[in-house]
């Protein structure tokens, strides 16, 4: 009977985790999402880690030697290794496609790219972290100098390696919808409108603030995926992965299953 292949991944959210699988990416995010006993409903994303990877934090071949088959002969979907500072401890060298899971378990596959865009300054970006660190802010910085300053070793609130994407947020037309509808509904899940509102003049009134936190809690999952700009970026300091989002029309065009399942 031949080998059955085996797979390393990091889960990015909602858990932090390197896992071990016989399952090939669009078939985890799909168990991970509907077949797991430890049911989860929501969007799930993870990045497969290349099999040759190995630091002394992670016991990686004692799992893979335990990754076995099932008695009725199906494979093994899930063998976690570690769900501890794993992040820190994953070299970029060794991070491959990373994979988007809709609710109904319909997976987006994402190839990093170098990142070269250029950036109108003066502008107010949104950014969510995503691993290890949940902080939703507001900054001026572009993402690589977010990226290199949220990973800073003496940034108190940050982290060694961290996962963050950009929410699209029109700050003008924020600010102009809420002095004409005081209760307007607030663009961000748990996020007060009108705390936003002081939040974004804090931040204009010091140009020499970097950054403003908005929430301790995570708003992705809780907006569509849609609303999501550019990508997502992996940071530790100057280093920086990049996995782009193709724009709605590619979505639909090329991706349509997964588009689709957005809305279900």
């Amino acid at each position: 009977m031949a080998a059955q292949t085996k797979y390393l991944y990091a889960i990015m959210y909602p858990n932090h985790a390197l896992v071990a699988s016989m399952l090939p990416a669009g078939e985890f995010g799909k168990h991970y999402t509907l077949g797991s006993s430890r049911y989860f409903h929501g969007q799930v994303i993870f990045a497969e880690i290349d099999i040759d990877f190995r630091n002394p934090y992670f016991p990686i071949d004692q799992y893979l030697a335990e990754l076995k088959p099932r008695p009725d002969g199906k494979p093994k979907r899930t063998k976690f290794i570690k769900s501890y500072r794993v992040l820190e401890h994953l070299d970029f060298s060794a991070f491959k496609n990373l994979y988007i899971t809709s609710v109904v378990g319909s997976v987006l596959e994402l190839k990093k790219e170098p990142y070269s865009k250029e950036h109108q300054p003066g502008f107010i970006r949104t950014f969510q972290n995503i691993c290890p660190l949940s902080m939703l802010v507001l900054t001026y910085m572009k993402p690589p100098d977010y990226g290199k300053f949220i990973t800073e070793p003496d940034q108190p609130k940050g982290a060694p390696k961290v996962m963050f994407c950009q929410i699209d947020l029109d700050i003008d037309k924020f600010l102009a919808d809420l002095a004409e509808h005081p209760f307007l509904s607030s663009p961000l899940p748990n996020v007060h409108p009108h705390k936003l509102r002081d939040q974004i003049l804090e931040l204009r009134a010091n140009p020499y603030k970097k950054v403003k936190g908005v929430s301790l809690d995570s708003v992705f999952g809780k907006i569509s995926f849609l609303r999501l700009r550019t990508g997502f970026w992996i940071a530790h300091g100057d280093e920086l992965l990049f996995y782009p989002i193709p724009d709605r029309a590619t979505l639909e065009r090329e991706h349509y299953e997964w588009y689709r399942s957005l809305t279900q």
